[in-house]
């Protein structure tokens, strides 16, 4: 028995089937069963490297749909890099070798160098960078001097900070359980001067937390994190691209599943699924899409698998100019699941079938908790570039993270190594930061980050530095980004509102994505969508195989100790 959308098009509405056609992939002759994955996502990429090298399923048995004209989902960049109009740098993800799944993944891909893989050349720069020493100041706060001016000072962060109020607090949610903590919020568990600390400051920054923001996903990344407690202060742990994510990760692999007969479909946008019973589970008979301006329905052989990744971390976001705010601020409080066809389709499919597909609304309905605001700058002149990274002390010529404690948007920058973007001249240099704050009035610039255009972000930054205004302003382009969702994953959330990567009954649906439910992995990170993908793949083809365990399960006496003495100092 087939379950439709009453308003979904149907064959009397002019769909076409390609049941019969030549381009249909169930012809009796295929060999093995043939896989559609919805999205273009890194999520959907990972699936296909598994599905290859792990199941061996031929390449031109795995197809990927993707709305867009390019992979990549959320890493995607769609702009034509340019010096002269500024660079627009989505994001400068961190990365740590701890992300099992990620590595394991990128070592069965090759990289542009001969004979190595994208693990490798990963590894590589890493160890250079570290072998150059420590990578400057963490934390910043503002003081004034004798003659009354204020300036930035780094703080010392070899102590956290903490009370013994607030050490015994953080050890009690160590120890809690998930379910004791469902539904609340950081801010129930804590007194307000636990959010004053060194502590918070510096693992809030990093894992993009807000007083607000799940207490059970803050649980997780303590236990996930827990090893890394003594390098807080100096981010000793973290691993980098070697330049702009794209560029570093998803174009090589994308280029290698091509070379390996992947078939990616672009300009398809997928609204809804086709169900059939079989028994008392269930199968997905048949994709809905729209593509080349008509709705086209793909029906699915009877041991086609369908990977789906649910929502977009990026819906609704927009960019703004140097001289201009980015245009969807009026959008943010305007249902912001109509902002991305991703969310009405997962919206959809969830009215329909609840217990399979989750509750979409508990992370789209909350923007105000959600929005972030994040700029790339592009300087044409060295002298401020060049004065921030001497300021930070880094001997690496990066800086992984450094973070502005007495700005009110508690501003965040990422200094990479130069060149990071793909024919970025020698004398341009780019760096990224965001706001977690941006509805609060800057310390210098007296409005909401929100309501700044890119020149304005920037001249706060130039005040905290203490560093004149000019000629910087003219000689740079600062483009702000404005993101409604992107903080959704670290919303308060029930048991339920997370799908299951194989949901109870499924014989053939999988789901991926910063919104399934995977136990004990932390959420906003490209480990978990790639973790979704090896979850989907090896329990749908039946693998005697499992992927790597998450780290912190079992937390040995010296890693609990450390931590220990960390939050002790």
């Amino acid at each position: 028995m087939d379950d439709k959308h009453d308003n979904s098009p149907d064959e009397n509405n002019g769909v076409i089937s390609l049941s019969n056609s030549p381009e249909s992939t169930n012809d009796a002759d295929a060999k093995g069963p043939h896989v559609w994955l919805v999205g273009g996502g890194i999520a959907s990429l990972a699936a296909a490297v598994f599905l290859i090298e792990d199941a061996k399923v031929p390449g031109d048995h795995i197809h990927i749909l993707e709305a867009s004209a390019k992979a990549g989902g959320s890493m995607a960049t769609f702009s034509k890099p340019s010096w002269d109009t500024g660079y627009r740098v989505s994001a400068i993800r961190k990365m740590s070798l701890t992300y099992h799944c990620l590595y394991g993944m990128l070592e069965k891909v090759p990289s542009d160098v001969e004979g190595e893989t994208l693990a490798a050349k990963l590894h590589r720069f890493n160890q250079a960078r570290r072998k150059l020493g420590a990578s400057g100041t963490r934390l910043v706060r503002q003081v004034t001097d004798d003659n009354g001016t204020e300036k930035p000072e780094a703080v010392d962060v070899s102590t956290m900070g903490l009370s013994v109020k607030n050490q015994c607090d953080l050890m009690r949610v160590v120890l809690e359980t998930e379910e004791e903590l469902e539904g609340l919020e950081i801010q129930a568990l804590f007194e307000p001067d636990f959010f004053e600390t060194n502590f918070w400051d510096l693992w809030s920054s990093l894992n993009r937390f807000h007083p607000w923001c799940s207490a059970v996903e803050f649980r997780r990344c303590l236990h996930r994190m827990l090893h890394e407690f003594p390098n807080m202060g100096t981010l000793s742990g973290v691993e980098q691209a070697p330049e702009e994510d794209f560029e570093a990760i998803i174009k090589p692999l994308a280029q290698y599943l091509k070379a390996m007969d992947v078939e990616f479909r672009h300009g398809i946008q997928v609204s809804g699924l086709e169900f059939e019973d079989v028994g008392s589970d269930f199968r997905v008979s048949a994709l809905k899409t729209y593509q080349d301006n008509k709705h086209v329905l793909i029906p699915t052989g009877p041991d086609d698998l369908v990977l789906l990744t649910l929502g977009s971390l990026t819906s609704g976001m927009g960019y703004g100019t140097n001289d201009q705010l980015p245009p969807t601020l009026e959008l943010r409080d305007s249902a912001p699941h109509e902002l991305d066809p991703s969310w009405t389709f997962w919206d959809r499919l969830a009215m329909d079938r609840p217990d399979t597909f989750g509750n979409p609304e508990a992370f789209f309905d909350r923007p105000s908790k959600s929005t972030w605001l994040s700029f790339t700058v592009t300087l044409r002149d060295p002298a401020f570039f060049e004065h921030l990274r001497n300021w930070t002390g880094t001997l690496t010529g990066a800086v992984p993270l450094i973070t502005f404690r007495d700005c009110p948007w508690m501003l965040s920058l990422t200094i990479p190594q130069q060149p990071y973007v793909r024919d970025q001249p020698s004398d341009v240099f780019v760096f990224w930061g965001y706001g977690l704050f941006p509805d609060q009035q800057g310390r210098y610039v007296r409005k909401p980050m929100l309501e700044c255009t890119g020149a304005e972000i920037l001249t706060e930054l130039l005040h905290l530095m203490a560093f004149p205004l000019h000629p910087t302003l003219e000689r740079s382009i600062t483009i702000p980004c404005l993101m409604p969702l992107i903080g959704s994953p670290f919303l308060t959330r029930k048991k339920g509102d997370r799908p299951k990567v194989i949901p109870e009954g499924s014989k053939n649906l999988g789901l991926m994505g910063q919104f399934v439910e995977i136990e004990r992995e932390v959420t906003f990170t490209m480990e978990y969508s790639v973790r979704s993908a090896q979850l989907a793949v090896y329990g749908l083809m039946g693998l005697d195989k499992k992927p790597p365990g998450v780290m912190g399960e079992d937390h040995s006496v010296l890693t609990l100790g450390m931590a220990l003495k960390t939050m002790m100092t």
